[in-house]
């Protein structure tokens, strides 16, 4: 390594650049939702097709995980994060624009497309300029600004639905995005020596390898269950809380916000079990609790009683396991081969968002009412959390991993 070379990878990003790094991949996602409504009015979409604007951004997101890694090694992280960060801010000026309906879903997923190199190359970047103390708490900050970003996505989407118009989300993210790729571009750094041996084999060969190995399978398809099986709430929930309910954009906003504060809980009892409680009972139990509350809400619906309450309480409980379960079960698949760990990584981040892309097309092109669809998901979710979970080898000790992960 040149001299010159290793004074740009000693070079910290602030954490304030790596957070607007990162959230470029999921804000996009939940600030839309309260917008679908009023997009599907304005383009006179039906309800399968305006949810297909979801389903494909989240397909967008898990193809980008598999592809961004191996870019990034080749070429490194900062010429691949330009390049994403571009796509997006021109995919989101094209979702503005949008003059139909296929028009927003292709612009939906090009935008997914390139706001994944934030989501993946924001935690590598951290991962390169940080030390294992230092990265713990940078990664944990991350994870709290993405889950702030979560709850409030969705009450400023509201905002502009109600005040400017679904397409004003779009031209703001553009700006936005375009403020962060100058900032990028000015004070970001290489942190990473391309690799001039790069072999993408290499990396075919370490999915292949880990997609026949039995517990990453069983930690990465229960983990996508229990983690990504509740985006067919988000999905149906627009449908369920503001047409059949009766909440406002800006109601269902402050509803959403609740779920958020329900997964927080559940990351936070991670946090503080994680050094007590092993990865496979912590799984069971709460892939246990997502079972109980998506029969509640089976109960609910067969006694004609859906309410605010008995949607939204079921769900806050259903949220906490999901933030219970998230941290065990991704640690979980990276302890499975350290050899592997960033094709762990990236093919875990795959078959997640691929769970979670079936479950918002399954809500949006069910023929059924939209809120027996998502019930149905939910159960289904729940019980293949459990088997999979349940399927798991029993460690002999507990993994150190979870420590440095629950709070990832």
């Amino acid at each position: 390594m040149s001299l010159t070379s290793a004074k740009a990878l000693s070079r910290v990003p602030s954490l304030f650049i790596l957070v607007c790094i990162t959230l470029s991949g999921t804000f996009p996602l939940h600030v839309f939702v309260p917008a679908l409504p009023s997009a599907a009015r304005d383009l006179h979409a039906s309800t399968a097709g305006i949810g297909l604007t979801i389903t494909l951004y989240i397909v967008g997101l898990s193809v980008g995980q598999l592809v961004y890694g191996p870019l990034s090694d080749r070429y490194g992280r900062r010429p691949v994060l330009l390049a994403g960060l571009t796509l997006f801010a021109l995919a989101s000026v094209a979702a503005a624009c949008a003059p139909s309906l296929a028009w927003l879903q292709l612009a939906r997923m090009t935008q997914a497309l390139g706001g994944c190199s934030g989501l993946v190359l924001g935690r590598a970047i951290a991962r390169d300029s940080s030390g294992s103390t230092t990265l713990i708490r940078r990664l944990a900050t991350l994870s709290i600004a993405m889950a702030i970003a979560t709850a409030v996505a969705p009450v400023i989407g509201a905002q502009f639905v109600a005040h400017l118009g679904w397409r004003w989300i779009f031209i703001t993210m553009s700006v936005a995005n375009a403020l962060v790729l100058v900032s990028v571009w000015r004070v970001v750094p290489e942190t990473h020596v391309p690799s001039n041996d790069f072999q993408i084999r290499r990396y075919l060969h370490s999915y292949a390898h880990l997609l026949q190995t039995p517990s990453f399978l069983a930690y990465s398809i229960g983990g996508a269950s229990a983690t990504t099986g509740i985006y067919a709430f988000l999905s149906a929930s627009p449908f369920i809380l503001e047409s059949e309910l009766g909440l406002s954009p800006q109601a269902f906003g402050f509803a959403y916000f609740s779920l958020v504060v329900g997964l927080a809980s559940g990351q936070s009892a991670a946090k503080r079990l994680a050094a007590t409680l092993p990865a496979r009972t912590a799984l069971l139990i709460a892939s246990a609790i997502m079972g109980a509350a998506s029969l509640s809400l089976v109960v609910s619906y067969l006694s004609h009683s859906i309410t605010l309450v008995s949607v939204m309480g079921p769900m806050i409980v259903m949220f906490f396991a999901t933030g219970l379960s998230s941290p065990y079960a991704i640690s979980s698949a990276l302890d499975v081969d350290a050899s592997v760990v960033g094709a762990a990584a990236g093919l875990y981040g795959c078959l997640q968002m691929a769970y979670g892309s079936l479950c918002t097309a399954a809500i949006g092109l069910a023929p059924a009412d939209p809120t027996v669809a998502m019930i149905v998901a939910l159960v289904i979710s729940s019980a293949i959390a459990w088997l999979a979970f349940r399927a798991a080898p029993r460690p002999p000790t507990l993994p150190e991993a979870h420590d440095r992960s629950s709070i990832a």
